[in-house]
């Protein structure tokens, strides 16, 4: 008779998942799917498997005080005002502390100008936002990894339809008997990219001309790509604008020109937020906060369906 006790190991062999999928799903810790739970604990109880009690105080976290589980929303953006000056962020973070609710996870934010070289304490779960291809696929083996817009092959990723969004912009640009047309776009980042090739599209489809500066998401040049536009087309009658920080710089450089919003130029912008409503600006809607919540639930539970495209809706305000 065989009297040697159960371990660990062995529950993951019978199960087929790894010893840290079985340790997780045991504990009832973060990252195993609802099914997995099942299985490994059907299986943990056939062998007669008992976890150590100070092992599962360790693994769940519980062996000292102000030990959590930890998601971090990395973000990459050169501006050092960003966080309070992009409403973006500020609606990323409301999703994921939705998402979160009341489990007993930290949420930590950090803001780079470019990538970390190095990455010595992965968190249990990252999101990465405006995170570039090499450097997500690189993360996401490192940890669990969410990215919000397209990152790099094989990493999950959350988006709004951005295409359809700049498609949105355009047509109502164009049906609205808008004939010469500016857009200041942004970074060449893949949602940036979405944007301009839906608003393009539509242009290049209606043999309509487009006066086009680049962005970077923020007021100060999207202030000084308008007024690169009023110079090259004094007579312009609407701008694109690829985000709504970006159209508040739009909007300045055309009041201090004289050119009055809608009477002389239409101005549309992108994402929705609190600005656009307060400026009275017609804007692109994406739900920011369903798309983070989206991506911190499938880091929590990779069992869910994979995320994916989120709709986005033009929204007609005063400015068009």
């Amino acid at each position: 008779m065989n009297n040697k006790r159960a371990t660990l190991a062995d529950v993951a062999r019978v199960a087929g998942v790894s010893r840290a999928a079985a340790s997780r799903a045991i504990n009832g810790t973060y990252g195993a799917s609802e099914a997995v739970r099942e299985r490994v604990r059907a299986v943990a109880a056939e062998l007669g498997f008992e976890p150590h009690s100070v092992a599962r105080a360790l693994a769940t976290g519980r062996a000292s005080a102000g030990r959590r589980e930890r998601i971090e929303v990395l973000i990459v953006d050169p501006d050092p005002e960003a966080m309070s000056a992009k409403p973006f962020y500020g609606r990323v973070l409301t999703g994921a502390m939705r998402a979160l609710g009341d489990q007993d996870i930290s949420l930590d934010v950090r803001r780079v100008s470019a990538p970390p070289a190095e990455d010595t304490d992965p968190p249990f779960g990252r999101l990465l936002i405006n995170m570039p291809g090499e450097s997500g696929a690189a993360y996401a083996r490192r940890s669990r990894t969410v990215a919000l817009g397209r990152s790099a092959p094989g990493v999950a990723f959350v988006a709004p339809d951005n295409d359809s969004g700049g498609h949105q912009a355009a047509v109502h640009l164009v049906t609205t008997g808008r004939r010469r047309i500016g857009a200041v776009f942004g970074p060449p980042t893949p949602c940036a990219r979405e944007r301009r090739a839906g608003f393009l599209r539509v242009m290049n489809g209606a043999a309509q001309a487009v006066v086009a500066a680049d962005g970077d998401f923020t007021r100060a040049r999207a202030y000084a790509a308008a007024k690169e536009l009023l110079a090259r087309d004094p007579q312009l009658d609407a701008v694109f604008a690829a985000c709504d920080v970006t159209a508040m710089g739009v909007l300045q450089a055309l009041r201090e020109a004289g050119r009055r919003v809608p009477h002389d130029v239409a101005v549309v912008g992108f994402d929705g937020s609190a600005l656009a409503e307060a400026a009275d600006l017609s804007s692109v809607y994406m739900p920011v906060e369903d798309e983070a919540a989206s991506a911190v639930s499938h880091l929590l539970d990779p069992g869910l369906p994979a995320p994916g495209r989120l709709p986005t809706t033009l929204t007609v305000r005063g400015s068009s």
